[in-house]
């Protein structure tokens, strides 16, 4: 072959890899961002990423010249050793609008990672489709993604980052991710873009007002992490994936163990005086599965969003495990329509990617009023509870204090089929809060009576004997009642009483 030949490849390949204008690029710098090939450098080990369809661009005549690798990069590569897809979006051609054949390298991503049973990593800054290559009739055959993303669920991790403007397709792309984290301030996601909106309802928005991290995080739940700049949420992606297997075919990998605060004598008495005794008094629920789990580390799942429950990924003696712990911080860890909401899709992947389920409840019930009602509260609830009944991972559910009504069923309760369920000294079981029980039965009695404060008292000192874990455990209706600082040995024991069970038919891959 001749070297002019050789020569013409090498040109082309170079001009890909110069992206978009200098002026794009200049203009990502300028915003604190990366661009697409950076971003590919921080997320891969070194030297990993393999490329293809470099030599892609617009078969429209008129933009041919001005989309190198039609503005997206595309290959795999290696994050911690293991094998992921990957895709990344180049803002400085055509302002990140996706055109037909970046649409294409993407299926064919998607493709390769299902077929070789991979994640799929979206690093996305995209606007909708480019208007010259996809209006008119064409837009019939659109959509394709949609089913691809579909065939992938619960099959192989997918991730997606949101890290610039990504109204219409690219956000829905991000809302059939598994975990979805976007870069305060430079992230958005919506159906719609400012100029959109103006255009079609008159109205002048931000891209904030839209869907930005406040929003995102806080209110509609629709980001999983926010993270203060690129390299933030990067490195969010590679310790997500890290509690992952690299499918369903698969278990998580079990890592060298780290020691717990509660193996120590400090830890074990802190985890005691931890929990107070009155169950109107609040703790830090975080602290107290720092304490339980390998190296105190945690992988916060939609943190800001329904924060009365937190929902985390940690390690429990090198096993991945998902953590669902009332935060009696924040509603007394009463569960909302944003609680269910979060937990119910925490469970489902964890029901996907084979992570054992630990349930920490302590929580007075759900939220109940008008209000709560307008947002579908029974159906959030209902759904949630098929969730839990039909995970088939190992559970553990430990009541802390409190195990009332239906939330209590939520949090792993006894016909939710845990493979451990135990209390606390001081965890209570009930239909509904004492509190609120006493009044209905004994209201009228209590109102009538001399000394009503003592006659109420009275009836509540009642109540809470009938509500004790220590009946639930004479009855034979829990395991038994533990002594907090025997909380992370029991939840090991399951661990490794149903690790046989686990393991059949799936692969264990063991990370060094």
């Amino acid at each position: 072959m001749e070297d002019e030949t050789i020569s013409e490849l090498e040109a082309r390949r170079q001009r890909a890899l110069q992206m978009g204008s200098e002026k794009g690029r200049a203009k990502l710098a300028a915003a604190g961002k990366l661009d697409a090939r950076a971003r590919l450098d921080q997320l891969l080990d070194p030297g990993s990423f393999v490329e293809i369809g470099i030599l892609a661009r617009s078969q429209h005549p008129e933009l041919a010249e001005r989309t190198p690798a039609d503005g997206l990069v595309a290959g795999h590569g290696r994050i911690d050793g293991r094998l992921v897809y990957v895709t990344s979006e180049d803002a400085t051609v055509l302002g990140g609008t996706r055109g037909r054949v970046a649409e294409a390298k993407t299926a064919r991503i998607r493709e390769l990672a299902l077929r070789h049973k991979a994640p799929f990593i979206a690093l996305m800054e995209a606007g909708a489709g480019r208007f010259q290559e996809s209006n008119g009739a064409i837009a019939a055959a659109a959509g394709n993604r949609f089913r691809e993303h579909f065939r992938m669920s619960g099959r192989v991790p997918q991730i997606a980052a949101v890290m610039g403007g990504c109204f219409g397709g690219p956000s829905f792309t991000a809302m059939q991710s598994d975990f979805v984290t976007m870069v305060k301030g430079t992230g958005f996601v919506g159906m719609s873009g400012p100029k959109v909106v103006r255009i079609g309802v008159g109205q002048d928005v931000t891209p904030d007002e839209i869907g930005g991290a406040d929003m995102s995080a806080k209110m509609t739940g629709q980001v999983d992490h926010v993270g203060e700049n690129d390299e933030a949420c990067l490195r969010a992606i590679r310790q997500f994936l890290s509690y992952l297997p690299d499918n369903c075919d698969q278990l998580p990998a079990r890592i060298a163990a780290k020691a717990a605060a509660i193996d120590t004598e400090e830890g074990r008495a802190e985890i005691v005086r931890l929990v107070p005794e009155n169950g109107r008094r609040a703790y830090s629920m975080e602290r107290l599965i720092k304490l339980i789990v390998d190296g105190g580390e945690l992988c916060h799942y939609r943190q800001t969003y329904g924060p009365s429950l937190i929902t985390t990924w940690a390690r429990i003696d090198g096993r991945s495990v998902g953590i669902l712990g009332n935060n009696p911080m924040k509603s007394a860890g009463a569960l909302d329509d944003k609680a269910a909401r979060k937990a119910r899709k925490f469970v489902d992947i964890c029901n996907a990617f084979h992570i054992p389920l630990i349930f920490l409840s302590d929580c007075p019930g759900f939220i109940v009023g008008p209000e709560i009602e307008k947002q579908r509260m029974v159906s959030l609830a209902s759904r949630l509870l098929n969730s839990v009944i039909a995970a088939q991972v190992p559970k553990v559910t430990i009541v802390i204090r409190k195990a009332i009504g239906l939330a209590y069923l939520a949090m792993g309760g006894k016909t939710m089929g845990p493979d451990a369920i135990v209390g606390w000294p001081g965890s209570e079981f009930d239909v509904m809060g004492t509190a609120a029980g006493v009044e209905l039965v004994h209201g009228r009695e209590i109102e009538a009576s001399d000394d009503p404060a003592a006659t109420r008292e009275e009836y509540l000192e009642r109540a809470r004997a009938q509500a004790a874990g220590y009946r639930a455990a004479e009855a034979g209706l829990i395991d038994d009642i533990i002594h907090p600082a025997e909380t992370r040995q029991l939840i090991l024991d399951v661990l490794e009483r149903t690790a046989a069970s686990l393991q059949a038919g799936f692969v264990q891959r063991v990370d060094p």
